[in-house]
């Protein structure tokens, strides 16, 4: 993931409110620090709480802990509420872990900056929340027209709900950024849907030539190949 400018000037304004309460004197940095060390301790003690929540089957327990766990976290959220980078961190936390409801929660508290919007965007795709995660995914193209990861997405998006021309021309666009396996499957998917198997043959040879482990790419040519046999 490429460096943002936005997260460039929300560490500048960091430092620069560190500086400020310096000024102010040493003893509230050090309330700074503490309420710091605080949050960090209640992030950790959030964790501990979900993997508890995963796997207990008390009922009288789960309770308690889910309501413990629901205080601790909408606490911690209000504290992150302008520190969009330690937002990411936390949605993508959740997204590693396959809780995408949440992580898609945690996300869509920011939508000033691009990677908490396209972490929403993705988050929605997996959700299977198409009109969200097209939503998202412009919002994030509008955001930065370089951030080229979300013309992958809105591709992908727009190919499941029958956008072909729209799919095409989006992974088109991230090509001109990126050649990775992902956008010749993508592309030769669309031209195989839309019965273009000419430009599918083409974009799928060329992906193959690049990936050649690619077990994807290669069974994609050979239903491709059999449609061209019988037509």
């Amino acid at each position: 993931m490429k460096k943002i400018v936005s997260l460039l000037f929300l560490m500048g304004s960091l430092v620069y409110g560190e500086g400020f309460l310096f000024w102010k004197g040493d003893s509230e940095k050090e309330k700074v620090d503490v309420s710091r060390q605080e949050m960090n301790q209640r992030w950790e003690r959030i964790k501990e709480l979900d993997q508890q929540i995963s796997f207990d089957r008390d009922k009288w327990r789960l309770q308690k802990n889910y309501k413990e766990y629901k205080k601790e976290f909408d606490i911690y959220m209000d504290y992150l509420q302008n520190n969009s980078s330690e937002l990411f961190n936390v949605g993508d936390y959740y997204f590693k872990n396959g809780r995408y409801e949440k992580a898609y929660e945690v996300f869509s508290r920011d939508n000033t900056n691009i990677k908490n919007v396209f972490g929403a965007a993705t988050s929605a795709r997996f959700l299977n929340d198409n009109e969200n995660a097209l939503r998202l995914y412009t919002q994030s193209i509008e955001m930065d027209p370089n951030f080229y990861e979300a013309y992958l997405g809105r591709g992908v998006i727009n190919r499941n709900i029958g956008n072909y021309s729209e799919a095409i021309n989006d992974f088109n666009k991230y090509m001109k950024y990126r050649q990775d396996e992902a956008v010749y499957t993508g592309l030769g998917d669309v031209y195989m849907i839309t019965k273009n198997y000419g430009e599918a043959k083409n974009i799928l040879e060329v992906g193959r030539n690049r990936y050649p482990n690619s077990k994807v790419i290669r069974d994609m040519l050979i239903r491709l190949y059999a449609e061209l046999k019988n037509n």
